[in-house]
């Protein structure tokens, strides 16, 4: 299972989902930065622990790569965009499940 956004809100509300709905222990959950180069990837790191509650040393190295679609767009995402991963299987096929439950229900049960 993977999440990835650079929204801080959007970031605390799914690892809120993960921990208390779908109660992973936070030693299964990793992330991942993804960062333009010239950025500072330790204060990525932080800011993203903090906001994610991911222990620094539960990240993946970081991912430091020139999108093509914000060459313009130089600086508008600081701190990049945090990947959330779960790692643990039994749990990924669990929410897959349940992901799989919500859409027949809204999506497919939904008149167009």
């Amino acid at each position: 299972m993977h999440f990835s956004n650079s929204d801080p809100k959007l970031i605390k509300i799914i690892m809120k989902f993960f921990i208390k709905a779908c109660d992973i222990p936070l030693d299964k959950i990793r992330g991942h930065i993804h960062l333009h180069p010239h950025l500072n990837d330790n204060q990525a790191k932080k800011y993203w622990s903090e906001i994610s509650g991911i222990p620094a040393e539960h990240f993946y190295k970081t991912t430091k790569q020139q999108s093509r679609a914000s060459k313009n767009k130089k600086d508008s995402l600081p701190f990049g965009t945090l990947g959330i991963q779960i790692c643990n299987t039994e749990l990924l096929l669990k929410i897959k499940g349940w992901m799989e439950g919500m859409y027949k229900s809204i999506v497919e049960n939904t008149p167009q």
